[in-house]
Formats: structure tokens, sequence, C-alpha cells
């Protein structure tokens, strides 16, 4: 009988342990991750080799998975639209994909509350601060 008793307090202590370990899968909506500093209104200026910067504004939202982002209007495509970001740490990724017929995919950065892009759409090479 002792030694069902012990067994017991052994196997009761490991449960306690063990519900006190974080689980694998983050909750998007948890403050704290890499992407929160992206998420809003951003104020961009587009610029294009040899033509005039065009200034429009972006909203950042969170999706899906802890690294993901949707961003409506990028490139000006309109309101409804949006493209998928992925995040880690203060970089950006844009992976190819197309939007309105249009081919977009490039990369950017986080700093000094900014978002510094360089990315192509349908080719074009297009570089855009982003501010809020």
């Amino acid at each position: 009988m002792k030694k069902f008793k012990s067994l017991f307090v052994v196997l009761a202590l490991v449960s306690f342990l063990a519900s006190c370990v974080d689980d694998d899968g983050a909750d998007p909506n948890v403050p704290g991750s890499d992407r929160d500093k992206f998420v809003g209104n951003w104020l961009c200026k587009e610029t294009v080799a040899g033509s005039t910067p065009n200034t429009f504004t972006i909203t950042i939202q969170k999706f899906g998975d802890d690294d993901t982002l949707r961003v409506y209007n990028f490139n000006n495509l309109g309101a409804q639209e949006y493209v998928v970001w992925l995040v880690a740490g203060n970089s950006v990724t844009i992976p190819a994909q197309t939007i309105t017929q249009i081919d977009i995919g490039g990369s950017g950065f986080y700093s000094n509350d900014k978002i510094n892009l360089n990315y192509s759409s349908d080719g074009e090479q297009i570089s855009a601060t982003c501010s809020q």
C-alpha cells in the first residue's frame, strides 16, 4: 500500500508539472509576437525609378499563424485587396503571390518605427517607406 501511495504522489506531481508547460501553438492574439509592431495603419511612400513617388495608406492585420500578416491596399491595389507577409524578428518576407492579376514579391524590415520595403510588382522594382 505504501508503494501505491508513493506511485500516486509521483504521478500527481508529474501531471501537475506537465500542466505548467507552454503549448507549442501560440495564440495569434497574444501580445508580444514579432508581428505586433507591424499591425496598424501605415502611410506608404512608394518610389519607382524615374517616376514621381506615390503615397497611400495600407492596413496591416494579424492573420493565422504567429508570423503571418494580411496587408490591405498593398501597392495601392485597393482597400479590399490584400497580400500576405511573413514576419521573423524585424524582417518581413513578401512571398510571391498574384493579387488582381499582378505578381507581387519582395522583402522588407522594421527599423526606427518605419517599414522599409523592396519588392516587385509585375516585374517593376519598387522601394517604399511606411510610417505611422
